[in-house]
């Protein structure tokens, strides 16, 4: 027994290699190549696509506001690539520099006209060149600018603070023998890219029958330091050193941002005018529907200034056979009021009781009935072309003569307290004619909007806080057109565009009629500015 256990140990023991690894190769023995062709490597995983950085922004939006006086006009820009959009008030011009075009659109009377770029106005080939006038003269202009060194940021750009002082001198047998000192105290950035890209302004050029002077011009300081104004503040001083005029502006919103091109397209469902007396009927016209539905609203009306007579000025009734805007008239007569110190509010035309009533509603003291009673036209002679040829105007254009009558009516009255004559030429016209007639067509043509809901000629004249270019042809030509000395530098191109609506204007509201009838406007102007001066001594006694 005990021999069998014995066997079955050693039987157990030997049998280990061969029954516990079954299936296993020998030792020392290679394995046998295998078959399977090795599964191929996994791709790496894509890199993730690298969105390439967007170009910083370039384009440029800005809110200016100008002052003069106590009238403010405020204005917004967009500038984009090659093209500029300002609006001012109801008035919106955008510059299309790529299509060589400019369009001016209202707002109010969803209307547009589509203008050339930088169109001048062809010389009167009429005018025979015994006509001309005298050799020119010579005007010193000097021009300093003076780093002050101030430095402060400003809508995240850096501005550097610089005086710019012009000095005029005429020699004698200068034309325009008027001296001029004016200091410019401005903050200045560089200029941004899309603003630098820009054409130069351009502003009207002088009658080719005008004097020119021959100016010689020399500057002290660098150029460089003016580029472009966050902010400024204009004086110019006569000749015994006093303030003639003050102009403030002031950027109040700037970003570089991206700008939407519709912004520089025209809107559709807008109405083409075919030209610059197109168009200012069209704003006529859409004013006036504004002043006739809000003369039966129950707006209230607003407080009138301490000492300020307020008068009620309806169109004007025209009793002659010429066509004249009457319209237009009424809102130049406001102007006058305003520089006599009178606030006029604009009336639309309506029978006596519900002028009064409406009149009465608005707080006003009087109404002032105006009439055209006489408008005449003739050949000038020879003095008169001699007096055309000196101010650069036509000599073969008709002479005018304009007659009103204008009653001042206490509010709710008949009787009139004051009825006065009143006429005007303008066989002699120069500079003060013209710069009314500007005034005028700028009114016209440029809306802001008054307390009272209607046109404002208190707020309006001289385009509201921007009389000072008016006022002044050498700081409109600086800071509005081509900038110190023709470089272009510290230029305002907001008010450029201004300056630009201004001039169509005067092409629309001002000159002969397209069928060679003679234009009014001046001696119109002339009679208008007479009448008010005596409305205003009579109120004062």
């Amino acid at each position: 027994m005990k021999n069998a256990v014995l066997l079955l140990v050693v039987l157990l023991c030997g049998s280990g290699p061969a029954f516990g690894q079954a299936g296993q190769k020998p030792t020392g023995q290679k394995p046998a190549p295998s078959t399977r062709k090795p599964a191929p490597p996994k791709p790496p995983p894509p890199a993730p696509a690298v969105k390439p950085a967007p170009p910083p922004p370039e384009d440029i939006h800005f809110k200016s506001r100008y002052t003069t006086g106590d009238q403010i006009t405020e204005s917004v820009t967009f500038i984009r690539g090659t093209r500029e959009r300002y609006e001012l008030g109801d008035m919106v011009l955008i510059r299309q520099h790529d299509l060589k075009q400019t369009v001016h659109i209202s707002v109010a009377a969803r209307t547009y006209l589509i203008a050339p770029e930088a169109a001048a106005a062809p010389a009167d080939p009429a005018a025979p060149a015994a006509d001309m006038p005298k050799p020119p003269g010579v005007v010193n202009i000097e021009t300093s600018i003076a780093d002050v060194g101030d430095r402060k940021p400003l809508f995240g750009q850096q501005a550097r603070h610089v005086m710019t002082v012009v000095d005029r001198q005429p020699q004698p047998g200068s034309c325009d023998q008027s001296k001029q000192r004016m200091e410019t105290d401005a903050w200045y950035i560089d200029a941004p890219k899309v603003v630098a890209a820009q054409p130069p302004n351009t502003l009207p050029a002088p009658s080719p029958a005008a004097c020119r002077d021959d100016v010689k011009a020399t500057l002290v300081g660098d150029g460089a330091l003016l580029g472009f104004p966050m902010a400024y503040t204009t004086t110019t001083q006569g000749a015994d050193g006093k303030p003639v005029v003050v102009m403030q502006m002031e950027v109040t919103e700037f970003e570089v941002t991206n700008l939407d091109a519709a912004l520089f397209e025209i809107p559709e469902g807008l109405t083409v005018a075919s030209n610059t007396r197109d168009l200012a009927k069209a704003v006529s016209d859409a004013n006036e529907a504004q002043l006739a539905s809000r003369a039966t609203s129950s707006t209230a009306a607003p407080p009138k200034k301490p000492g300020v007579t307020r008068v009620g000025v309806p169109e004007l009734a025209n009793k002659t056979e010429q066509n004249v805007d009457t319209r237009a008239l009424r809102t130049q007569l406001i102007a006058e009021l305003a520089e006599q110190k009178m606030e006029g509010v604009p009336l639309a035309a309506a029978p006596q009781a519900e002028l009064h009533a409406h009149a009465k509603d608005l707080g006003c003291d009087y109404l002032l009935v105006s009439q055209i009673t006489e408008l005449k036209a003739s050949k000038p002679g020879r003095i008169g072309r001699m007096i055309k040829a000196s101010a650069g105007e036509s000599t073969t254009k008709d002479v005018t003569e304009a007659k009103l009558t204008l009653q001042l009516v206490p509010v709710g009255g008949a009787k009139p307290r004051f009825s006065t004559n009143t006429s005007g030429n303008d066989g002699g016209i120069g500079f003060k004619t013209g710069l009314r007639l500007a005034r005028a067509a700028a009114m016209i043509y440029l809306r802001y909007a008054s307390p009272i809901g209607a046109l404002n000629a208190m707020q309006m004249m001289n385009m509201g806080g921007m009389g000072g270019y008016l006022n002044n042809p050498m700081m409109m030509q600086m800071q509005a057109g081509s900038g110190v000395m023709g470089t272009g530098r510290g230029v305002d191109r907001t008010a450029g565009a201004a300056m630009f609506l201004m001039d169509q204007a005067m092409a629309g509201a001002s000159g002969a009629s397209a069928d060679g009838a003679p234009s009014y406007d001046a001696s119109l102007a002339e009679a208008l500015q007479d009448g008010a001066k005596k409305v205003g001594e009579n109120l004062k006694r």
